[in-house]
């Protein structure tokens, strides 16, 4: 029986955290393509900007809530140290957190903003003084909040890398790897919020623009998968033996069928099935509101097995290093 010190909200952290800076990234992109300088996406780019925030703000909150002591994460910020990954994704995860919150606040019609303020009692002066209108300033938060989501994405590959004594982790493919899957899994998110919102119909072009988009981080990540498990095998003794918990151990189907085919590549065929009379053939995006639904939550579903098999497996790796799992 392995004592596993990481467990089920480190996994859940690790999936919000990427899955907010999949959908931050997803929004910032559909807000920059424009024609006659208007956004084509406008309603992607709302609605992401309105998810984005949201999840790495509860996987922080949850992470703070674990760590027993929870008053004391303050701490974290007290001294930074550019050797330390913790440290470095404090800071990292805060500053996203609140460009996140601001482009929300961009993206807030004037209703929304004076309902949200009709909340706050009028003495806080200081604070109904915020009630503006900063939708000008949409395009510049995206650009300045673009290079943090993409750090959040490498981030939650990067805390587990850092961590030599696990062999399952000891690679840089992993942080590319959960960069893709964080992007992937944003755009799924985006594209599952928008086919359930029936007050705001999804229109066909910004279903096509969603599905492109996750086709290429779901290829982007199948093609790191496959180095991930060539390097593993020329690598050290110690790596081979970790990869053999994907390769005959007891995380195999988990990871081949469940991930990887189920999580991967099916919501892949599905969508290329999609796109491919449009994109090959010259004919009219119709789009399956079913598939496009069977896609987005199979691709969720295998952003969140990821975080799972690489949290515990790389746990397990550790002990299969010293020989304690033969």
């Amino acid at each position: 029986m392995h004592e596993f010190n990481w467990g089920l909200l480190i996994v859940v952290y690790l999936f919000l955290g990427g899955l907010s800076a999949g959908l931050f990234f997803a929004a910032g992109l559909a807000n920059y393509l424009t024609v006659d300088d208007k956004p084509v996406y406008a309603k992607v780019a709302r609605m992401g900007a309105l998810l984005a925030p949201w999840p790495v703000a509860i996987g922080s909150g949850l992470l703070i809530l674990d760590l027993g002591n929870w008053y004391r994460f303050y701490k974290l910020f007290l001294h930074f140290r550019w050797q330390s990954p913790m440290s470095i994704g404090s800071y990292l995860l805060t500053i996203f957190t609140l460009i996140a919150f601001v482009y929300l606040f961009a993206w807030l019609k004037e209703d929304e903003r004076k309902w949200i303020f009709s909340k706050i009692p009028a003495t806080w002066k200081q604070v109904h003084r915020l009630n503006v209108d900063i939708s000008s300033w949409r395009e510049k938060i995206a650009m300045v909040g673009f290079p943090f989501s993409i750090g959040v994405g490498i981030y939650t590959g990067v805390l587990l890398g850092a961590v030599s004594a696990r062999p399952f982790w000891n690679t840089n493919l992993v942080a590319q790897m959960f960069l893709f899957s964080a992007l992937s899994s944003g755009s799924a998110a985006l594209l599952l919020a928008m086919l359930l919102d029936r007050k705001n119909p999804v229109e066909k072009h910004e279903t096509k623009f969603l599905v492109t988009l996750d086709v290429v981080f779901i290829s982007l990540e199948l093609f790191i998968i496959l180095p991930y498990i060539i390097h593993g095998q020329l690598s050290s003794q110690a790596v081979k033996d970790a990869l053999t918990l994907i390769l005959g151990g007891p995380y195999t189907v988990v990871f081949w069928v469940f991930f990887l085919f189920l999580g991967l590549l099916v919501p892949l065929a599905i969508e290329v099935y999609e796109l491919f009379p449009s994109i090959f053939k010259g004919r009219e995006f119709h789009g399956s509101r079913r598939m496009a639904l069977t896609a987005a939550g199979l691709v969720l579903f295998g952003g969140f097995l990821l975080r799972y098999i690489f949290v515990y497996a790389g746990q397990v790796s550790s002990f299969h290093r010293m020989g304690l799992l033969r």
